[in-house]
């Protein structure tokens, strides 16, 4: 087990050909969350799509990135979860402060914030020399786990079970911070590793596949959002009948590769209009939407010459 407040665990169910996922983000919840100050539901859902980006990210066995995108004309019009090579961890959200009250006053929650013909893409970036590989669904379901799991049956094909929990967190002394975590189950290929690729022509007996999907379905938000509450434990507390084998955890951590050349090397590649534009401002301010590091530059160290 990795000393890693932050983690992805890799399990697998003994002779079922199901792989799983534990993800357990402590620190690196509120270390995403806490910079912009989101509002609770905003938070929650954030929370649910790193997790879920951390889920599938740590899946990919190339230098490359998982990003997971949700977009709407709801009150929230964007969520962004972003998983690096090597275990970074970052993630925004956009929304309308007036018209989210107004959607939280009306009852609404979870996915219904995002408002009505959503949709849901997960891109594999494999670098610059690769072709990028991108699968988009629309946005059904109350939740962000429904969602992922009606991408799953739709692109995928891959019979899956998810639960995602995130909420804010009352620590000894009073203090608040986020917590985040989730459980996955997956078919897999037979004798294939924790990480193998489905084999679509081999199933889990459907009588077997419905009572591990139960017995996951009884997973408490309490207990992927315990810190104290090991992931190994978790795992053999739901599987331990049928036989769970654990493989190392992957460490996670956030991380944002904003600096303040990127930044200029940024706006020195805006079009003439824009730069001629931005000339005439007095200070040029730029914010990161990931980290929320504000950056701030005057006309003429924006747009001189660069050897970043």
């Amino acid at each position: 087990m990795t000393d890693s407040a932050d983690f992805a665990l890799p399990f697998r169910i003994e002779g079922q050909n199901v792989n799983g996922r534990i993800v357990k983000l402590n620190q690196l919840a509120s270390d995403v969350l806490s910079r912009h100050n989101y509002p609770e539901e905003v938070g929650r859902l954030l929370g649910e799509a790193l997790v879920l980006a951390a889920m599938l990210g740590t899946v990919l066995k190339f230098d490359g990135r998982f990003i997971l995108q949700l977009q709407g004309k709801g009150p929230i019009s964007m969520l962004m979860g972003d998983y690096a090579q090597g275990g970074a961890l970052r993630g925004f959200a956009q929304f309308d402060q007036e018209k989210l009250d107004a959607a939280l006053a009306n009852g609404d929650s979870g996915l219904a914030l995002l408002g009505a013909n959503g949709h849901m893409a997960f891109t594999v970036d494999q670098g610059a020399d690769m072709e990028r590989y991108q699968g988009i669904v629309p946005l059904e379901g109350e939740n962000l786990a429904q969602a992922a799991l009606e991408y799953f049956h739709r692109s995928e094909q891959i019979a899956t079970s998810l639960r995602l929990a995130a909420a804010p967190m009352i620590l000894p002394g009073g203090k608040t911070e986020w917590r985040a975590g989730g459980i996955l189950l997956q078919q897999a290929a037979k004798d294939g590793g924790t990480d193998s690729p489905p084999d679509r022509e081999l199933r889990v007996e459907s009588d077997d596949w419905q009572r591990l999907t139960i017995l996951l379905q009884t997973t408490e938000d309490s207990e992927l959002l315990d810190a104290e509450l090991e992931a190994e434990t978790l795992a053999y507390r739901l599987f331990n009948e049928d036989g769970v084998r654990v493989f190392d955890a992957r460490p996670l951590h956030f991380d944002c590769p904003c600096s303040r050349d990127r930044v200029k090397n940024m706006l020195s590649g805006l079009s003439e209009t824009d730069q001629d534009e931005m000339q005439e401002q007095e200070t040029i301010e730029v914010r990161c939407e990931f980290c929320n590091e504000l950056y701030l530059f005057s006309p003429t160290e924006a747009f001189s010459a660069s050897g970043a």
